[in-house]
């Protein structure tokens, strides 16, 4: 691995650390807004409202934060995204405790944090990597001299000036 390969790597790694707190920032949010409607509302409206509410906040918060995207271009897309990642997590934590049902006769509430955990742990990732996809993008330009011997990879999500 190369000198830019592994500060290409850091920088990506430093991304995912910013997306992890800003994420986890938002999920106090929901566990906030949660609160406040459940006063009102049965658990699963609470929740819905809750969950779609705080990750619309997040999607801005990620666009902004741990992407650098600035502006209102492509915000609908954006939002669409996180929208259907939301339901992509939805659907693979309510997956996982139907397997965790299927594979274990009365599962512990243990046992069902655990499997939790783990499947957001592994839809937060696939989250991060879709969003950088999209608002950072697959194939920037590279400046001229990239890959010769002193030179440096542009700061992630900034794409560099011709």
């Amino acid at each position: 691995m190369g000198r830019v390969d592994v500060a290409r790597l850091k920088a990506i790694l430093v991304q995912l650390v910013v997306f992890a707190c800003v994420g986890g920032a938002f999920n106090v949010l929901y566990g906030l807004l949660y609160v406040l409607l459940r006063a009102e509302l049965s658990a699963q409206p609470a929740n819905a409202i809750a969950l779609v509410l705080s990750t619309i906040a997040g999607t801005f918060g990620h666009r902004r934060i741990t992407f650098g995207v600035r502006g209102t271009e492509r915000t609908a897309t954006h939002q669409a995204l996180g929208l259907a990642l939301l339901g992509f997590s939805l659907a693979v934590t309510a997956g996982s405790l139907w397997l965790l049902g299927a594979l274990v006769d009365a599962p512990s509430r243990t046992q069902e944090v655990a499997v939790l955990i783990a499947a957001n742990l592994g839809t937060g990732l696939v989250r991060f990597f879709v969003f950088r996809v999209v608002m950072v993008g697959r194939n920037r330009r590279r400046p001229q001299g990239l890959g010769s011997p002193g030179a440096s990879e542009p700061p992630v999500g900034i794409e560099p000036t011709t």
